[in-house]
């Protein structure tokens, strides 16, 4: 009779240490964040509307780094790479652990949260929805090649629509294939004052290459557009893709605006140098 009493008590106390994790709301929720180790989420994303910052957390390190909506690091302050995350008392906090000091960036109240959903109330008592993605869909991304597909670059538009050429920061983003239809990533996009140019209404062109600045005039007639006293400040040595864009930009001699995407057409129409709107 007392070995089956202390079997019995071992089951109970071996079925209550097994359950305490699963009904714990903190434990649930950790993993709810934390999918498969990594965790990629973001408030705006969702399958048909690719676009906001997306947050990656990592289980491994209890870490927390951004991506914007083409996957790209976030080149943030030294101090924004380290911030963690926690989740305690259904609460997400995130925060700086410098030398010992710990700084609090923000504290998210988690109001409810399903295997895909959470959902969070800030002071204002706003209610935001973040949406897990598929760490399958988040490796692809993140590990593809340095190419996308162009007709993946024209369906996304992040700015209000673009009339015309002038007046606006347009940032290199790649070089393109028209017979490929493939685009291949500037080597300096992470870098947001890397390679722009600025068309003006008063028919001159400035901007910046990788560490200097260029400057020219130009003509445009309908599609067509020439490049006049090309010249580069050279003030220190190009890097990246740098040297690439300076020879190539000169070089254009046709523009096509679509959804507020800037190509310039260079070797007969065969080829192209893409821009985006600079944020």
């Amino acid at each position: 009779m007392y070995d089956i009493w202390i079997k019995t008590l071992k089951e109970v106390i071996l079925f209550t240490t097994l359950l305490i994790p699963f009904i714990s709301c903190n434990q649930s929720c950790f993993q709810v964040v934390t999918h498969n180790d990594v965790a990629y989420w973001s408030r705006y994303w969702r399958p048909d509307h690719p676009y906001g910052s997306i947050v990656e957390f990592s289980k491994k390190d209890s870490t927390m780094k951004y991506l914007d909506h083409y996957w790209i690091y976030d080149d943030y302050t030294p101090e924004f790479w380290s911030l963690r995350f926690k989740i305690k008392y259904d609460t997400l906090f995130s925060f700086v652990n410098r030398k010992g000091n710990i700084l609090t960036y923000d504290t998210l109240p988690i109001v409810s949260y399903s295997k895909n959903t959470i959902i969070f109330r800030n002071n204002e008592s706003e209610h935001v929805k973040w949406h897990r993605i598929s760490t399958k869909y988040a490796k692809r991304m993140i590990n593809a090649p340095n190419q996308v597909k162009l007709s993946y670059l024209l369906k996304t538009r992040k700015h209000d629509n673009v009339t015309g050429i002038h007046d606006i920061n347009w940032k290199l983003y790649g070089y393109g294939d028209v017979s490929t239809g493939i685009v291949r990533k500037s080597d300096a996009l992470k870098y947001r004052w890397m390679n722009i140019i600025t068309f003006w209404k008063e028919g001159v062109m400035s901007g910046l290459s990788t560490y200097n600045s260029i400057r020219g005039e130009y003509l445009i007639s309908e599609s067509d557009i020439e490049f006049l006293g090309f010249g580069i400040k050279r003030e220190m040595r190009e890097e990246l893709d740098g040297n690439e864009f300076c020879e190539i930009l000169p070089q254009c001699k046709k523009y096509k605006i679509t959804n507020n995407w800037l190509q310039l057409f260079y070797d007969d129409g065969k080829k192209y140098l893409i821009f985006r709107v600079s944020r």
